[in-house]
C-alpha cells in the first residue's frame, strides 16, 4: 500500500522564466504605504559610496510582498536509486518525512509479523532501529507527518480493527490505541498548530466501512467524531490541516461511487464530490492521496477500480473541481502517493499491475500532458499485497520510498524537480534610488548596495510586487573613503577619522555630544554644553562650582565665603556655625554651647527656657508651680501658699487668723481661735473661767472647782443615782444599788475574799486571796472536800455530779451499769 506526506508550498505557481533585475539606481514611483515601519535589522548598517556591500535584511512578512519567479529547467532529470534497508521483508506500509536538517525518516513494516522499523538517512548512510510489533497479523498503510519540532506522528490500522497512533519525540517512540472499532485500510494523520495529531479512519463495516470518523487529540485525551455517517463509505481517507486549523479529508463513498472531500472550514462539516463514477459500475476514490498548494488548491491522486486507471482530481471547497485520467495503460494506478512542487505542479508515484511496474507521473511546463515514466520494472517492485510507496518533495528534490517485493528490501530514489523559484523585491534608499534584492525566505532579504554620489544616512523601504512602498525601521549610511566618519573633517585632519564628531577645542572631528567644542573623551561633562572641566573632581564643573579647587564644596548660597556643606546656615550670611546644634547660630546664641538655651531676656544668667520668670531678674524658679518665685514664696514647695503674714508657720490661705501668731484655726467659726476658745467646737460658747464645763455667760457659780460635779447652772449637786444611800460624789459604784449587800458602805456589792465572786453567790466566801476559783467561788482544794451528790466522789473529780443517793458509781462519779 502507499503512504503520502502532505506538502504545502507557499510559493507562486506562475510558470515564467527568471526575471533579471540589474543592480542600478532606478527611479521608483512614489506609492508609499501609510502603515507603521516594518521592524527590521541589517547585517551591516554602513558601506562605501562606491557600493558593492553585501547586505542582509532580517524581519518578517517578506513573502507577502515579493515578486515570485518560477522556472523549469527543461532537463530530463534521472532517478538515483539505492537500497535503504536490507532487513527481512523491509519496506512494507512505508511512510516518509524529512526533518529540518535534511535527514530522511522512513517508518515501515518488515518481516512476516509486520514489526515496525524507523530507518534514518543522514546524508551518508541509513540507520534502522526497531519500534514495535504490529497488534494484528498485519498492519495497513502507515501514514506519517513531521512537526516543526522535528517530531514524527504516524498512524496505521490493523486487521483486528485497531487504529494506532505512534509518536517519536526525537529520542524514543510511544504508541496509543485510538480506536478499536475501525475497518482495516488506509488512514490519514495530520497535526494542528499546537502539534496535536488528528487521524481520519473508517468505522468497522462491510465493503467501504460504516462511515468516516475523525479522532482528535487535545493535549490530554482523544475524542472521536463522525464526519460522514452511513454504510459503504469513509474508507481510503487522507487528511490535511491548514495553518488556521481547518481540516480537509479526501475519502471514498463506494455506495454512491464517489470520491468525496469534506472540510470544516466554514465551522461545520461540508462534503463535496470531486469525482463521480457510474452507479455500481465505476468506483473512483480508492487509495486517496491528498496535497494542498500555497493558494489553497487541493490535489487528489486516486484509483478507479472499474476502469483500472490512475486519476487526478483538483479544485477548492465551494468551487469547481476537475478530474484527469493520468494513466490508463492496463490495470494501473494502484497505491498512488502525491506531492506538489514549488511551481504547484503534481508529482505522483504508483504501482501498475500491467508488467508489475513502479511508475511516476507529473505535469510540468515542458508538455501540456501528463508525463508518465517507470522508476522500477524489475524484481516485481510493486507486486503483491501490502507493498507500498511514499513521496516527499523537499527543497526541489523528489524523495521516494518503496518496496522491492522480490528482494524483500526497502528502496529509496531521488531526483530533481527541475523547478527553480526566485523571489525578488525592490529595496529603496531614500531619494537616492533603488536596487533589486533577493527574498531568501519570509524573514530574509539579500542585496548589494549601489554606487552613490554623496555620503549620508538614508531610511530603507521596500517596493512590493504591486509597486506599494513599505518603510523599514532600518537605516543605512553611505561613507566617503576620504572622510570615513562623514563628519566633514577629512581623514588627514580628523583625530577620530572613523567616528564622526564636531569637537574643535582639545581635538578635531571627534564626538562632542553637548556641542561645547570639547570631545566626549576630553570633556568631564560630555552631555553638558556649559561644562567641560572639574578641577577638584567633585562632579560639579568649574563654571558652576563656587569652590572649583575644593572637592568638599560647590556652592555658597549666602555669599559669606563659607561653602554650603560646611555652613550650618547656608542661606544666612550672618551665621556659619551652630556649636551646640540648637538651630541658632553662634553669633545670635547667648548660650552657644548649650543646646537647650539661646536667650536670657532678664539677664540673670539663666536662659529663658529654664527661667520660670524670664522677664524678672530676681526670680528663676517656682518649685511648687504656684506662679510665685521661690525667692519671694514663703512656702516655695507648697502650691497652695506663698505668704505667712503673722509668721506663725501657717500660710495666710490656711490661717484663720493670718495676722495673729497665736491662732490659726477657728473650728466652730465663732470668731475665737481654738487656742483661746474653751468650747472650740461649739459656736455658741467660748469662755469657762472655772473650768466646770459651763459657759461663763450662764454659770451661776463661776468659782466652782473644775473637779466639782455641777448642774446646768454651774453649781455643785448632791445626788445618789443608784439609790443605795451613798451620794454619787462618794459612791464608788454610783450605778449599783448595794444598800442590802454593802456592809462596808462604799456603795458597791461586797466580795469579802476578793476572788471576783460576789458574796451573795460565793459558796466559799473565805477563799485565800490569789487562788483560782470556780464559778461558785471555790478553789480546787476547797472543791476536793465537797461531795454535793454524796456519791463518795468529790465535786472536782465528779463527771456525773447529780447522781441519786445510794447509786453505785465508778471513780468518775458515774453510775455503774
Amino acid at each position: 500500500m502507499r503512504v503520502w506526506l502532505v506538502t504545502v508550498i507557499f510559493l507562486v505557481m506562475a510558470m515564467a522564466p527568471i526575471v533579471n533585475h540589474p543592480t542600478t539606481l532606478d527611479d521608483v514611483r512614489d506609492n508609499t504605504q501609510s502603515s507603521s515601519p516594518i521592524d527590521t535589522t541589517l547585517s551591516s548598517t554602513s558601506g562605501w559610496i562606491t557600493g558593492g556591500e553585501e547586505i542582509t535584511i532580517t524581519g518578517s512578512g517578506f513573502s507577502a510582498l515579493d515578486d515570485t519567479n518560477v522556472t523549469y529547467d527543461g532537463i530530463n532529470h534521472q532517478w538515483t536509486k539505492t537500497t535503504a534497508d536490507f532487513g527481512n521483508e523491509a519496506g512494507h506500509e512505508n511512510a516518509m518525512a524529512i526533518d529540518s536538517n535534511g535527514h530522511v525518516h522512513v517508518v515501515h513494516a518488515s518481516g512476516d509479523g509486520y514489526a515496525f522499523t524507523h530507518s534514518v538517512y543522514d546524508g551518508s548512510s541509513w540507520t534502522p532501529n526497531g519500534i514495535k510489533n504490529c497488534e494484528g497479523s498485519y498492519c495497513w498503510d502507515t501514514h506519517m507527518v513531521i512537526d516543526d519540532n522535528d517530531e514524527l506522528h504516524a498512524a496505521y490500522s490493523t486487521n483486528t480493527g485497531l487504529v494506532v497512533y505512534m509518536h517519536y519525540d526525537g529520542t524514543s517512540w510511544t504508541s496509543t490505541q485510538v480506536s478499536a472499532s475501525a475497518k482495516v485500510g488506509p488512514v490519514g494523520v495530520a497535526i494542528d498548530s499546537n502539534n496535536h495529531p488528528h487521524i481520519s479512519f473508517v468505522a468497522s463495516g462491510s465493503y467501504c466501512g460504516n462511515g468516516l470518523r475523525l479522532a482528535s487529540f487535545d493535549g490530554s485525551g482523544w475524542t472521536t467524531n463522525s464526519i460522514d455517517s452511513g454504510s459503504n463509505k469513509g474508507c481510503d481517507s487522507a487528511i490535511i490541516i491548514d495553518e488556521n486549523d481547518n481540516a480537509y479529508i479526501a475519502y471514498q463513498d463506494r455506495g454512491q461511487s464517489k470520491l468525496k472531500f469534506a472540510t470544516n472550514k466554514s465551522g461545520s462539516w461540508i462534503t463535496y464530490a470531486p469525482d463521480t463514477g457510474g452507479y455500481n459500475i465505476a468506483y473512483p476514490g480508492y487509495y486517496s492521496s491528498l496535497a494542498m498548494d500555497h493558494q489553497g488548491q487541493f490535489h487528489i491522486a486516486h484509483y478507479d477500480s472499474d476502469n483500472d486507471d490512475l486519476r487526478y482530481s483538483t479544485g477548492v471547497p465551494n468551487g469547481a473541481w476537475s478530474t484527469d485520467v493520468v494513466d490508463s495503460s492496463g490495470d494501473t494506478g494502484r497505491n498512488p502517493s502525491i506531492a506538489i512542487d514549488a511551481a504547484g505542479d503534481p508529482h505522483i508515484v504508483y504501482r501498475s499491475w500491467n508488467g508489475w511496474k513502479f511508475k511516476y507521473a507529473t505535469l510540468n511546463p515542458s508538455s501540456p500532458n501528463w508525463q508518465v515514466s517507470t522508476i522500477e520494472s524489475v524484481g516485481s517492485v510493486g507486486d503483491g499485497t501490502g507493498e507500498s510507496n511514499s513521496i516527499v518533495i523537499d527543497d526541489g528534490t523528489i524523495h521516494v520510498a518503496y518496496t522491492d517485493e522480490t528482494n524483500g528490501v526497502l528502496r529509496y530514489a531521488t531526483k530533481s524537480t527541475g523547478v527553480t523559484v526566485t523571489n525578488e523585491i525592490t529595496v529603496k534608499f531614500g531619494q537616492l534610488g533603488s536596487v533589486t534584492a533577493d527574498v531568501l525566505d519570509d524573514g530574509t532579504i539579500h542585496f548589494t548596495t549601489p554606487v552613490v554620489a554623496t555620503p549620508g544616512i538614508v531610511t530603507l523601504s521596500l517596493i512590493d510586487y504591486e509597486g506599494v512602498e513599505h518603510q523599514l525601521s532600518s537605516t543605512f549610511e553611505f561613507i566617503d573613503q576620504n572622510d570615513l566618519d562623514g563628519d566633514g573633517v577629512t581623514n588627514a585632519n580628523d583625530d577620530c577619522e572613523e567616528v564622526a564628531g564636531t569637537s574643535s577645542q582639545d581635538v578635531n572631528g571627534c564626538p562632542d555630544d553637548d556641542g561645547d567644542g570639547y570631545s566626549n573623551d576630553g570633556d568631564a561633562f560630555p552631555n553638558d554644553v556649559n561644562e567641560w572641566l572639574d578641577s577638584d573632581g567633585d562632579g560639579v564643573g568649574n563654571n558652576a562650582d563656587a569652590f572649583p579647587n575644593d572637592a568638599t564644596e560647590t556652592t555658597d548660597s549666602d555669599g559669606d565665603g563659607v561653602g554650603d556643606n560646611a555652613d550650618a546656615f547656608p542661606q544666612n550670611a550672618f551665621e556659619t556655625l551652630d556649636s551646640d546644634g540648637d538651630g541658632v547660630g553662634d553669633n545670635s546664641d547667648e548660650f552657644p554651647n548649650d543646646a537647650t538655651e539661646t536667650k536670657d531676656t532678664d539677664g540673670d544668667g539663666v536662659g529663658d527656657n529654664a527661667d520660670m520668670f524670664p522677664m524678672n531678674a530676681f526670680e528663676q524658679f517656682d518649685s511648687d508651680g504656684d506662679g510665685v518665685g521661690d525667692n519671694t514664696d514663703a512656702f516655695p514647695n507648697d502650691a497652695t501658699e506663698s505668704v505667712d503674714s503673722d509668721g506663725d508657720g501657717v500660710g495666710d490661705n490656711a490661717d484663720a487668723f493670718p495676722n495673729d501668731a497665736t491662732e490659726t484655726v477657728d473650728s466652730d467659726g465663732d470668731g475665737v481661735g481654738d487656742n483661746a476658745d474653751a468650747f472650740p467646737n461649739d459656736g455658741n460658747r467660748s469662755a469657762d473661767s472655772d473650768g466646770d464645763g459651763v459657759d461663763d455667760t450662764i454659770d451661776d457659780c463661776p468659782n466652782s472647782s473644775a473637779t466639782d460635779v455641777v448642774d446646768e447652772t454651774g453649781c455643785v449637786v448632791q445626788t445618789d443615782s443608784d439609790g443605795d444611800g451613798v451620794k454619787d460624789i462618794y459612791d464608788q459604784c454610783p450605778e449599783v444599788n448595794a444598800s442590802e449587800l454593802d456592809l462596808n458602805g462604799d456603795g458597791c456589792l461586797d466580795d469579802t475574799d476578793g476572788d471576783g465572786i460576789l458574796d451573795s453567790v460565793d459558796e466559799c466566801p473565805d477563799t485565800e486571796l490569789g487562788q483560782s476559783v470556780s464559778e461558785v467561788g471555790c478553789s480546787d482544794a476547797q472543791l476536793m472536800a465537797i461531795d454535793t451528790d454524796g456519791d463518795g466522789v468529790s465535786d472536782l473529780d465528779d463527771t456525773c455530779p447529780g447522781t441519786s443517793e445510794g447509786t453505785i458509781v465508778d471513780a468518775f462519779g458515774c453510775e455503774v451499769q
